[in-house]
């Protein structure tokens, strides 16, 4: 079993190709393309593994249909390519997902428009399921008549219906998996990952990177890790890094909130919904059937605040609820419903807006006077991360990034870890049953878990319903070996986390 082995006084009597800084989906997949190309290859987390924006998604992998309205064939296409990757390499855990969007007698949302759209989606992914196992593939879409449309989702407004369009993407019901084992594949692969180091200085020589100084958040340690590339993928932080390392580079991440709400109630459909209330200017949500709950999104609102801890006031909330009962017929969503606020912030076209960038920005510091060796990256998206990181490697090579011959002899994701990564919203340990304790202890053994909320949130399910939580929150801690203070402590954070929506340990 692969082990992402926490050892940052062995790790700094190592020398790298590469040192990725930033944990969340762009840095592990960084980390992953740099060890499948050979190089030797270091990820630094200054807080844990997919604790930021990465762990706050809607849980969708989009394959571009959205795209085909402003005919972006170049994102459409990339979209597509990247969907197929992820349902290719991540089977277990990236799967099919239904998405209906009903269709009515105005506007361009009418069956004859969408007819042509799902045509042309359709024909120009035509590669889309090429590698694909059967079960992972995804089909035509087509349009469905007023009475289909009902069966499948029956509070749609019926006022002047005409039917609705079926289309095929992707969802990643447990998208903290999808980072872990990216970083257990990395390891697998040679990489090593630490979370809990803060990088604070770029080392450098001369003009060019020589590596970076960090500190070891739980014991106040500071080492010395040596590599002459360093990729700052810090996400809403690699603005404030780049301009303490450099400059500033504004165009890494203009601040922009974005937010998307659990609800404690039945998801309304089996399949995802594209709604669109009855106002002017009204944004489409997507109602995603996760795990069989309700979980709506995107909010998005300009941010002026900090990154660290992002969240949309009551006010925001209340808009935002206000549109769900406007978009699901005879519902009465309150406040109390809200079960779970996933946050974060995602890079925007201007200041204080929420137009989000379309492309992702790869800097290299060295070609504008900054430090030689040293990048930074920034991108939107979770389903073109792994492209990214392609992209930033194969420009870091240009720029004069040594090229590894010799690469691994098999570069195939191992085994998954276990049961207990992915379990229902409703699941709770049957009376008498000590098994899914002892997949937790190798969970902790095997994935550098140091705090209860790690295993809790970040390598399991058991996080996603917060009153589980709260029954099994002593019963986890007692699997740790420490003391009675410790374990009060780390309860204690947990829940005041899953009352208050922040999970950023300390």
């Amino acid at each position: 079993m692969t082990t992402i082995e926490r050892n940052p006084a062995s790790a700094e009597s190592d020398h790298y190709d590469i040192i990725v800084v930033g944990g969340g989906i762009y840095g592990a997949m960084l980390l992953l393309e740099a060890a499948r190309r050979g190089q030797r290859a270091l990820l630094l987390e200054k807080q844990d593994f997919g604790s930021g924006t990465s762990y706050n998604s809607l849980r969708i992998i989009h394959g571009g249909l959205r795209y085909l309205q402003s005919l972006d064939l170049a994102r459409f296409f990339e979209s597509v390519a990247e969907r197929r990757w992820f349902l290719q390499t991540f089977p277990d855990l990236v799967k099919p997902l239904p998405c209906l969007m009903p269709l009515y007698k105005r506007g361009l949302k009418r069956p004859a428009v969408l007819r042509t759209a799902l045509l042309v989606n359709d024909l120009l992914s035509s590669h889309r399921n090429t590698g694909v196992r059967i079960a992972q593939t995804i089909p035509t879409g087509r349009i469905l008549d007023a009475g289909e449309t009902r069966q499948l989702f029956a509070g749609v407004d019926p006022d002047e219906l005409s039917g609705a369009a079926l289309w095929y993407d992707a969802h990643i019901p447990d998208s903290q998996r999808v980072i872990m084992e990216t970083l257990r594949w990395a390891c697998h692969l040679g990489a090593q990952a630490l979370n809990y180091i803060e990088a604070h200085d770029l080392l450098t020589t001369g003009t060019s990177v020589a590596g970076v100084r960090a500190c070891d958040r739980e014991t106040g340690d500071s080492f010395e890790f040596r590599a002459e590339t360093v990729i700052n993928a810090t996400g809403p932080g690699s603005r404030a890094l780049s301009a303490c390392w450099d400059r500033d580079i504004p165009a890494l991440c203009r601040p922009s909130l974005a937010w998307n709400v659990l609800f404690d109630c039945p998801a309304p459909s089996t399949h995802a919904l594209a709604l669109t209330p009855k106002r002017s200017s009204g944004q489409t949500y997507f109602l995603h059937p996760w795990k069989g709950r309700l979980l709506a999104g995107t909010g998005h609102a300009p941010w002026t605040g900090s990154p660290g801890i992002p969240a949309p006031g009551k006010e925001l909330l209340g808009q935002f609820v206000g549109d769900m009962n406007m978009v699901l017929q005879d519902s009465a969503l309150a406040m109390d419903n809200i079960v779970r606020v996933y946050a974060g912030i995602l890079p925007a076209t201007e200041d204080g807006g929420t137009e989000l960038t379309k492309r992702p920005v790869i800097h290299a510091h060295g070609n504008s006077g900054g430090p030689q060796g040293l990048y930074s990256v920034s991108g939107v998206k979770f389903t073109t991360s792994r492209m990214v990181a392609e992209h930033t490697l194969k420009y870091a090579r240009s720029n004069g990034l040594s090229a590894r011959i010799g690469r691994p002899e098999s570069d195939q994701r191992p085994p998954g870890s276990n049961t207990m990564t992915s379990i229902d919203y409703a699941w709770m340990p049957e009376a008498g049953d000590e098994r899914w304790k002892s997949d937790l202890v190798k969970l902790i053994v095997q994935e550098s878990v140091l705090h209860l909320d790690d295993l809790v949130l970040r390598r399991t399910g058991i996080g996603d319903n917060p009153a589980r939580v709260r029954r099994l929150s002593a019963e986890i801690a007692a699997l740790f070996d420490w003391d009675e203070h410790r374990r009060e402590q780390e309860i204690r954070e947990l829940l005041d986390g899953v009352a208050t929506g922040s999970f950023i340990h300390g």
